[in-house]
């Protein structure tokens, strides 16, 4: 999608500089997954001590993905 922003230019450069790209568009995409991703993670980690996790049965699923996927290869 193309669009139009008005963003500083240091704020461009550094992230240009923190992707390793020379692409702004690339760049500027990069860091607005990672923002996304970061503001998520925040929301979970809100959520330690008012949610219970079975452990056992995680670690159950993880163990029968596990061998789902030797089992596919």
């Amino acid at each position: 999608m193309r669009t139009t922003l008005n963003l500083s230019e240091l704020i461009v450069k550094e992230v240009e500089a923190l992707y390793g790209s020379e692409n702004r568009s690339k760049a500027v995409e990069k860091a607005l997954e990672d923002a996304i991703r970061l503001k998520k993670l925040y929301a979970f980690m809100a959520l330690k001590g008012r949610v219970e996790i079975d452990e056992e049965a995680v670690r159950k699923i993880r163990l029968a993905e596990l061998y789902e996927n030797e089992d596919n290869r």
